[in-house]
């Protein structure tokens, strides 16, 4: 802009500039606020507990048949004769529900094992883990919908996702030392760091399946190796003990 003299009018071009600058500001705390994702409820009554267990096999049966593009939460709500609210009260979003049904695999998994209906197999750590894990496998073979789907929300860096992402952790970290030190052991901080390294290589090898990256005799393969290490001499690393608890 230029007065009548034809100089530029610089403040006025300021004025403009910081306006735009504040909108654009505003715009972007408007889609900030649009995205922070509300903490799930928590069921209380049989009723809640019940009307919640229905939505999880529903939206099992739907992912497991049809892949995430077919898991839509309204569709869940009707199948599982739940109001749509009632899904968004329990599952802010579709995210949280998958995360939910990892979790209640894991559960699932670990009262089996406790109560013997799941017999690991092996006489070492290693050994028994690597069968349960293998086995685990070959049950993400026969729904590769789920298991895509899983493996991507295990994965998932959103920080609204970070305490449920620990808390499925931790279900399957449980799970792998039920089956690799018993029910009432309680395995010290490098037992349980290798534990976890065990984990990830699963995932790993998981993923890469996934991907066409790893042949299925090749992911196979990956597991079992990464279990040898449960059965390798326990060492102090980084100047912890065994006795550390995790």
């Amino acid at each position: 802009m230029t007065d009548k003299s034809g100089a530029v009018d610089w403040t006025a071009g300021r004025s403009v500039a910081t306006m735009s600058h504040v909108t654009v500001k505003a715009s972007a705390v408007k889609v900030a606020a649009s995205r922070v994702v509300a903490a799930p409820a928590q069921p209380r009554t049989p009723a809640q507990h019940d009307r919640r267990s229905r939505v999880l096999a529903s939206a099992s049966v739907m992912l497991a048949v049809g892949g995430e593009d077919a898991l839509q939460m309204k569709r869940v709500a009707e199948d599982a004769r739940v109001s749509l609210a009632t899904v968004y009260r329990y599952f802010p979003s579709k995210d949280h529900l998958l995360l939910a049904m990892a979790r209640a695999r894991f559960e699932r998994a670990l009262v089996r094992v406790q109560q013997a209906d799941i017999e690991p197999t092996g006489t070492t750590p290693g050994e028994r883990v690597s069968g349960y894990l293998l086995r685990e496998f070959a049950a993400q073979q026969r729904q590769p919908h789920v298991t895509s789907a899983l493996a991507r929300v295990l994965v998932g860096t959103n920080p609204d996702y970070r305490e449920t992402h620990d808390e499925v952790q931790q279900m399957h970290l449980r799970l792998l030392s039920v089956i690799a030190h018993g029910h009432d052991s309680t395995p010290g901080y490098e037992a349980w760091m290798v534990l976890r390294v065990v984990a990830g290589c699963f995932g790993s090898a998981t993923r890469n399946w996934i991907a066409g990256l790893l042949s299925a005799d090749e992911a196979r393969f990956e597991i079992a190796l990464a279990c040898r290490l449960l059965d390798l001499p326990s060492k102090p690393v980084s100047g912890r003990t065994g006795s550390d608890s995790p």
